[in-house]
């Protein structure tokens, strides 16, 4: 149980080094990460697109030896962003710590917030899910 929902941070580890999209089949699922930004030592912010939940998504970003996993809730039509929980986990894949954030953010176009929300919203527009 505990690697089923780990593999994405697992493979979001492995992307830090890497490529800007990737794509991976876990069980029956194809997981997609995408490149929305870069930190300003140049690791990649990764949005996890098999995380992507109407308008509720991912972003995972290197921490130290670790990932930080926050999450956001996007009020498309509205055009405003809201963390809702960031989790932090240790090089080995183990969840150090976790809080809710519950703030609103204001995306800057061109920042990871911004370009992820965007392709979001877009995602969520063509299924309805506004």
């Amino acid at each position: 149980m505990f690697l089923k929902s780990f593999g994405g941070v697992v493979v979001a580890m492995t992307l830090l080094v890497g490529n800007t999209a990737i794509a991976q089949t876990t069980d029956t699922r194809l997981a997609f990460h995408i490149q929305v930004g870069s930190d300003n030592d140049g690791n990649p912010i990764i949005l996890d697109a098999g995380s992507v939940q109407g308008s509720e998504y991912t972003i995972l970003q290197k921490q130290g030896n670790g990932v930080t996993k926050t999450t956001f809730r996007a009020s498309c039509a509205e055009g405003r962003l809201f963390s809702e929980t960031a989790a932090n986990y240790s090089a080995d894949g183990q969840l150090i710590s976790e809080k809710p954030t519950q703030q609103e953010i204001t995306p800057q176009p061109g920042t990871p917030e911004a370009n992820s929300m965007e392709i979001v919203c877009q995602s969520a527009s063509k299924e309805g899910n506004q």
